[in-house]
């Protein structure tokens, strides 16, 4: 009989910088910018981001930099999901109404379009310069840094 041997490898990132971006872009056309001007290789992951708590799916790519011991997260702050409302039936037809409803994943930065989340082992990461590379972008309006201690749903952002 064989025997199946489980090793887990502990690989946790002991810090992270989260970035808010403020971007008229669609996601895939960021992550294509972001991969530009920062030299990563941002891909789309398999399946997006789903957060059991609120309807629908974040689109997320990711990237790991084993080099420089990285991990670049981005996420979307928007999901949209179709709903359906009832209304009052007729004897012939069932009359249903589709609204498109839009979710935030952090509901108090709700301006935010997308996240950039940067996890790393020690400190030789340089965010100002990282900003500074993301402002240079076509079409990004803002991007900043966010003190951590100020997000009141934090497990939203444990994707990775």
């Amino acid at each position: 009989m064989a025997v199946k041997k489980i090793i887990f490898q502990e690989e946790e990132y002991l810090h992270y910088h989260l970035l808010a971006i403020h971007s008229v872009l669609t996601d895939y056309r960021l992550a294509f910018f972001l991969n530009k001007h920062l030299n990563i290789e941002l891909k789309r992951a398999f399946d997006d981001l789903d957060i059991s708590l609120q309807d629908g799916f974040y689109s997320f790519f990711q990237y790991e930099d084993e080099d420089n011991l990285l991990n670049w997260n981005l996420i979307s702050n928007s999901s949209y999901t179709n709903v359906k409302n009832e209304i009052k039936e007729s004897l012939l037809f069932k009359n249903t109404k589709v609204e498109l409803k839009k979710f935030k994943l952090i509901n108090e930065l709700s301006q935010v379009d997308f996240f950039l989340k940067i996890e790393y082992h020690t400190d030789q990461i340089n965010i100002n310069q990282i900003i500074k590379s993301i402002n240079e972008i076509p079409n990004i309006i803002s991007v900043y840094s966010l003190n951590l201690k100020n997000i009141k749903n934090k497990e939203n952002l444990n994707f990775s």
